[in-house]
């Protein structure tokens, strides 16, 4: 790729277009396009994004989603009623570039058009769906966004079930009974992640499920989203597993060592 940041916007274009979708070259053209902040990056974006050809509105809706991001997003008002607009196309490719660019611009005006697809018979607009809700649901969130993340948290895809967790556990604030039930219905979920984000979700809410269901999954070689949990509960109950758990050195080969230490300083109150 070129080093000048303005080179020929429709070249660039172009050529990203006809790569597929999860290229890292396009990626890293999308990226050098979304750290422009001018009019005519904007314009361009918005051509493809209108264009008749699905890759090209792909590309553009991916470029719109993050455009200008470095100066403060200029275009995001202009850019809100275009990735609306997109989420009423028949491409399910286009239709998850629009959802995850509306998730990227954040704006709960944005949440009905989301919410219009949480059931959508493909399982990839659906990982859109679930993934942007949190960031287009506004603070307190509202409860048809509330309703249609519990349901995609008992999705039968387990990525979808993974994302719609995480958002009803940690990315969201809120603490209702249908919600806590909801993390309930996940201790069990047979992908790890997925049982780790409802661990988590109900030790921020202390709900008392968390501290038997914890016991259990620390003693069962766990993530660190068992052992963020603990943390967070702060339950002496967890302090002999942690504590052994240091002796072995499970924080050598765990991404983020510093959580055990976190959770046996809490747990040790």
């Amino acid at each position: 790729m070129a080093d000048n940041e303005y080179e020929d916007l429709d070249k660039l274009l172009e050529r990203a277009a006809a790569m597929d979708l999860e290229s890292e070259e396009r990626w890293e053209i999308i990226r050098k396009i979304q750290r422009r902040a001018d009019r005519p990056a904007f314009d361009a974006a918005c051509a493809f994004a209108h264009s008749d050809s699905w890759a090209k509105r792909v590309l553009g809706l991916d470029v719109l989603g993050q455009i200008g991001y470095k100066q403060n997003r200029p275009f995001a008002e202009e850019t809100l009623p275009i990735l609306i607009q997109a989420c009423e196309d028949d491409h399910p490719y286009v239709l998850g570039s629009a959802i995850t660019a509306l998730g990227h611009v954040r704006d709960p005006r944005g949440l009905a058009a989301v919410l219009r697809h949480s059931s959508h018979p493909s399982e990839d607009v659906r990982f859109n769906v679930a993934a942007a809700l949190p960031s287009v649901c506004d603070d307190p969130p509202f409860a048809e966004a509330v309703t249609a993340l519990i349901s995609l948290s008992a999705d039968p895809d387990p990525e979808i079930r993974d994302w719609a967790t995480f958002g009803l556990g940690s990315q969201i604030n809120t603490d209702t009974t249908s919600i806590r039930d909801a993390l309930a219905a996940r201790l069990t979920d047979p992908e790890e992640d997925t049982a780790g984000e409802a661990l988590l979700g109900l030790a921020l809410r202390h709900d008392p499920r968390t501290l038997p269901a914890l016991l259990a999954m620390l003693a069962d070689n766990p993530g660190n989203l068992i052992v963020e949990a603990a943390g967070e509960l702060g339950s002496p109950e967890a302090l002999p597993t942690l504590q052994r758990l240091k002796a072995e050195g499970w924080q050598d080969d765990d991404p983020r060592p510093s959580v055990l230490d976190d959770a046996i300083a809490a747990c040790s109150r």
